[in-house]
């Protein structure tokens, strides 16, 4: 799958479901920065797991990957193929 399309699954859920309605992200937003906290990083691993079918091990569960949709892009990716 195309990390486009995996970053604007993802920015679809997020700016619907997480942030507040004004705020707006794109593939090299800082999420934290954006108001993403370790609750939201919860839905944000939920989500993953059911729309793609992949389960997030543990070793990929660093800060670094939920930095942008592009870092969580990468995992996506990797863990599909």
């Amino acid at each position: 799958m195309e990390a486009g399309i995996i970053i604007e699954e993802l920015k679809k859920y997020i700016e619907s479901n997480i942030l507040s309605g004004e705020v707006k992200i794109d593939g090299s937003t800082n999420l934290q920065q954006a108001g993403i906290d370790s609750f939201s990083t919860v839905e944000i691993i939920l989500f993953i797991e059911r729309k793609f079918g992949v389960m997030i091990p543990d070793d990929k569960l660093v800060p670094d990957n939920f930095r942008t949709l592009q870092a969580l892009s990468t995992i996506v990716q990797e863990l599909l193929n």
